[in-house]
């Protein structure tokens, strides 16, 4: 209580903000993932222990006949709250998500107080972290609750700890890791926390006074990864990769990409504009393709300048902040610098945790500033803060365009588009999009787009199968729909429809072989009934 007392009007101030920049979000609808971890999916529409025990048991996909390296059991928890409350109404999945990012920020002001005794430095830190528009991907978009909600159990986790309650922070990192898999970095979090602000120690007694505090934790994060690499591993745990390219098979090709991708992740953070889902980026096959070796230098002289410091400042305040902040950018992005084949080169929302320490150290050296100019110029001093309004106001007014867009499914289709022209899952979904509303003469297009981009996909040729059938070419039909089926066998879509044409053909007997094939894949008690329905049809 003394804390809030003496910060009321920071917590205010981030609390009023937060909600005003995110409320544009607050009508957007639920679509793209949202359709299959919510919408679709019938585990998290209904408070049963069936459907626990299938979350807890089950990768996320699992549900709508799909698979997945993911497992988030709480996450899906929150959903089924939200569901039980409000259905398919987006306003409450909205809220949730934006409440749990200004907890985030008012939780990363608290901790910024207590280790630094500045409040000007907690408050930008907090605030470019709060209204940066690289967060909306994180929390508009409702499935990516699991970045904040995981950060909020982190942090509290990190709290708790500081104030001797670590059992609880053990709960917390558990439940953490329960909404989304990198909260297994709970333990680095804060070792590193202690290491550069808790402790009074040189660099190597503070390593090993951390590794002994923070032993609990990395017991669970080492039993969690057994787990996920036994009983859970649901599809290839350590590779999103299902065929091996020349990126996944190549750890030098995904480190020297990294080394680029660290340069547009600090453009998008310094000048956040040209946002947009599924960004992508070429291959570096070497240091000098591209911008990899600029990336591989800025990487080299950040290590020297942390040397340095150290050298010749020791554990200093300047040393911890520089220390901190780059140490929570770089463990958060260790999963997805390409050591491990993730599933995408470069994500927004991967930078969800690092903005973190981008904003520490932005807000230490802004202070600083401030500090220096109200001492030496005075007179420059109200020129500089309305820079800073300005700069920040930016970045405001950046989020709230974002939300609206998100607001807007067919405008935010063709904001990505417009920088990734060849995207096979946009292209596909703005199609869906039009043929929901009777528009095939515009989604055929589409789907053709998205063929020619990736003829591997099957999704692009069941839908051209769609509006053939709709438009009475079942001959096509049949062809589109056994191309989805011969890409991917497990595309269970295909299977029903094909049925349904071979029964409107009276070919009764490949219409059992489809549905038996699709009960194999995707078993439902409906396509059972159907498949005992035509069998006795037959045997008439």
């Amino acid at each position: 209580m003394e804390f809030i007392k003496k910060n009321i009007g920071y917590l205010i101030v981030l609390s009023g903000l937060g909600f005003f920049v995110y409320a544009f979000n607050l009508h957007g609808p639920l679509f793209w993932d949202d359709a299959d971890w919510i919408l679709n999916n019938p585990t998290v529409q209904a408070l049963t222990w069936t459907n626990i025990k299938f979350l807890f048991s089950h990768d996320a996909l699992a549900s709508i006949g799909s698979s997945s390296n993911y497992y988030r059991p709480f996450l899906f928890l929150t959903f089924l709250f939200n569901y039980i409350i409000s259905g398919t109404a987006p306003v409450l999945y909205h809220l949730i998500n934006n409440t749990i990012h200004i907890a985030n920020a008012l939780m990363l002001f608290y901790l910024v107080v207590r280790w630094l005794k500045n409040q000007r430095v907690a408050f930008l830190a907090a605030l470019l972290f709060l209204i940066h528009p690289l967060q909306t991907e994180a929390l508009t978009y409702v499935v990516g609750r699991g970045d904040p909600l995981s950060v909020a159990f982190m942090l509290a986790g990190i709290i708790l700890f500081l104030h001797h309650r670590r059992w609880l922070a053990g709960l917390a990192m558990i439940l953490a890791i329960l909404t989304k898999e990198t909260a297994v970095l709970f333990p680095l979090y804060l070792a590193l926390g202690l290491i550069a602000f808790e402790y009074r120690l040189r660099w190597w007694r503070a390593i090993r006074q951390a590794f002994f505090d923070v032993w609990p934790f990395l017991s669970v994060a080492i039993i969690y990864g057994l787990l996920r690499l036994t009983a859970l591993n649901f599809q290839n745990t350590l590779n999103f990769y299902t065929q091996q390219n020349f990126y996944s098979t190549h750890l030098s090709v995904r480190l020297y990409t990294f080394f680029h991708v660290l340069l547009v992740y600090g453009r998008l953070i310094i000048w956040p504009v040209g946002l947009h889902m599924d960004r992508d980026i070429a291959i570096s096959f070497s240091l000098a393709t591209g911008w990899a070796w600029l990336g591989f230098l800025g990487l080299v002289i950040l290590v020297g300048w942390l040397i340095f410091l150290y050298k010749y400042e020791g554990m200093s305040q300047k040393f911890s902040v520089w220390l901190f902040g780059t140490g929570i950018f770089f463990i958060n992005l260790g999963p997805t610098s390409g050591i491990i084949p993730a599933n995408a080169r470069i994500y927004e929302h991967w930078l969800y945790v690092p903005l973190m320490g981008a904003g520490l150290i932005v807000g230490f050296y802004l202070d600083r500033l401030l500090s220096i100019i109200k001492k030496i110029k005075p007179v420059l001093f109200p020129f500089v803060i309305i820079i800073l309004v300005g700069y920040f106001g930016f970045l405001g007014i950046q989020t709230i365009r974002r939300n609206l867009l998100w607001g807007d499914t067919e405008a935010f289709y063709k904001n990505i588009l417009y920088y990734e022209p060849t995207d096979v899952r946009v292209l596909n979904n703005l199609g869906n999009w039009y043929s929901d509303r009777g528009n095939t003469t515009d989604a055929a297009p589409l789907y053709q787009r998205a063929i020619d981009a990736d003829p591997t996909q099957p999704a692009p040729y069941y839908n051209l199968g769609n509006i053939a059938r709709d438009t009475g070419q079942l001959d096509q039909a049949e062809e589109l729909y056994k191309k989805s089926i011969a890409i991917n066998p497990n595309f269970h879509y295909a299977y029903g429809n094909l049925a349904q044409i071979y029964l409107n053909q009276n070919k009764p007997v490949q219409a059992l072989e489809m549905l038996q094939q699709l009960q194999k894949i995707y078993p439902t008690a409906q396509t059972k009934q159907n498949i005992e329905m035509l069998q006795k049809l037959i045997n008439k």
